[in-house]
């Protein structure tokens, strides 16, 4: 029996005024599954699609006539998954579609009523995928393995959810041999300078640590997939590391985690594993202002560590309170002084239009961005998924329905307090805080065009913005 694993092709979204983001780095969903699969002596293949036309997914099907098909789904990428599952059905409709990922997870029931899906794993998919497979080897009913929800004789069925995997540190590194890394290449830091070496001569791959985050914040959907907060030792990370050194030629790590230094002494731990290795590797995390400690700074700098990407969301305490991110302006200063001092770059991540936001409280984040001077900022206006505290109060206040999810449309705005034309506004407000003079003169213009004609351009293409809607006009990729 032949499993096929597959990341769908990129869903182009700039019909709808959202940027066509291309991946930065090999999908480790789907390359963690193939490894765990080979691991048990199963016959497994995972392909990245991203740039694939849809002639190309239909050869290849017709090429690999897998029996079984796992798709991986995310929310705002739902209509490229939906239609891949559709052609595995065209090409052979005995093959047995699987769908996984956040939006299968928490959608699961529409997934299977409206979806040629006949099973979707639910949750952290590793041991439930194996056990899948060993009942269809084995020609076994599937309805005792935990984590599935599946249907039959036209009623679907949800097994209990399946025990979290303790120790991370058994399943085996993602299986990167299926990936071309020279196909991703877009990862906005690698246009750095760390210690005279240039970035964008390093061969660039993301890194899992730790699954979860500790946090739960109003906007994400992260605690209901992964659970609760986990760790891989600092030994098994730096294994896959110096792995993908020696093996791959790799040199510029992403720690692709939900929330890194959570743990200083880990984080210590893991950074003198790679001293004492003396692996010259450069690298970055993302993480939150109240988990940052200076001794643990200095060893972060040390191991190579060249920029912290800080989820911020807003300086405004009101703002802060309401999305339940439990931090503090002052920690938010402290943090990104603390980084500077230890010689790394900052990244501020930020969003604009979660409740309780009015131009008070973007003037509290602009006032924190022009007394921190973050070297990179990041804005994005709140957005609605499911799984979140957002998405059902968005529900109460009409602004959305499940059936929403049925469509190709991205991932809505949350516009129940505020328009998108005011969200857009502070978002370019915030952008322009953190700009040197031309650079501000040159948004003072682009906002001139904008309101006079409706215009904008952007790093991604002209946008055309009337009554709330957005059109790409034209794409620069």
């Amino acid at each position: 029996m032949k499993t096929l694993l597959i990341n769908p092709p990129m869903y182009d979204q700039r019909n709808y005024g959202k940027p066509f983001i291309l991946p930065y780095g090999p999908p480790l969903g789907i390359a963690y599954l193939a490894a765990n699969l080979e691991k048990s002596g199963f016959a497994v293949k995972a392909i990245d699609m991203f740039d694939f036309s849809w002639d190309m997914v239909r050869k290849t099907l017709e090429d690999e006539r897998p029996d079984v098909v796992g798709i991986t789904c995310l929310t705002e990428q739902r209509a490229s998954p939906r239609e891949t599952a559709r052609l595995c059905k065209a090409v052979n409709k005995d093959c047995l579609v699987i769908a996984g990922g956040i939006h299968p997870t928490i959608m699961y029931e529409q997934t299977l009523q409206h979806w040629t899906v006949d099973v979707v794993v639910l949750g952290e998919g590793e041991e439930t995928l194996r056990e899948l497979i060993v009942c269809l080897e084995g020609n076994k009913p599937f309805g005792g393995v935990a984590g599935l929800a599946y249907k039959h004789a036209g009623t679907i069925i949800k097994t209990p959810m399946r025990n979290l995997v303790e120790n991370l540190d058994h399943i085996p590194f993602p299986a990167y041999k299926y990936f071309d890394f020279d196909k991703y290449t877009r990862y906005e830091i690698l246009d750095g300078v760390w210690n005279g070496k240039s970035l964008k001569k390093l061969r660039f791959v993301p890194i899992i640590s730790t699954r979860g985050c500790v946090g739960n914040c109003q906007f994400c959907s992260t605690p209901s997939f992964w659970q609760r907060w986990r760790t891989r030792s600092t030994q098994n990370v730096v294994d896959e590391m110096e792995f993908l050194v020696k093996d791959f030629g790799c040199g510029f790590f992403n720690f692709a985690d939900d929330i890194f230094t959570v743990n200083k002494t880990r984080v210590i731990d893991l950074c003198k594993e790679i001293i004492d290795r003396k692996l010259d590797v450069v690298w970055d995390c993302e993480t939150r202002v109240n988990f940052i400690w200076e001794d643990m700074l200095d060893w972060m700098a040390r191991a190579g560590c060249y920029c912290i990407s800080f989820g911020v969301e807003s300086a405004s305490e009101a703002v802060i309170k309401a999305i339940r991110k439990k931090t503090t302006p002052e920690q938010i200063a402290q943090a990104f002084m603390l980084t500077k001092q230890s010689g790394m770059k900052t990244k501020m991540l930020l969003m604009v239009g979660n409740p309780g936001e009015n131009d008070a409280t973007i003037n509290d984040t602009v006032k924190m961005i022009e007394g921190t001077r973050p070297d990179f900022v990041s804005v994005s206006e709140a957005m609605v998924f499911p799984g979140t505290e957002l998405y059902t109060m968005a529900k109460q206040k009409g602004l959305v329905a499940d059936d929403y999810w049925l469509t190709d449309r991205p991932a809505p705005y949350f516009t129940a307090e505020h328009t998108l034309e005011k969200l857009l506004e502070w978002s370019n407000t915030i952008m322009s805080a953190n700009a040197g003079i031309s650079g501000k003169w040159l948004r003072k213009l682009r906002n001139m065009l904008d309101a006079t004609t409706g215009i904008r351009i952007t790093a991604e293409g002209i946008d055309y913005r009337k009554k709330g809607r957005v059109v790409r006009l034209i794409s620069w990729w």
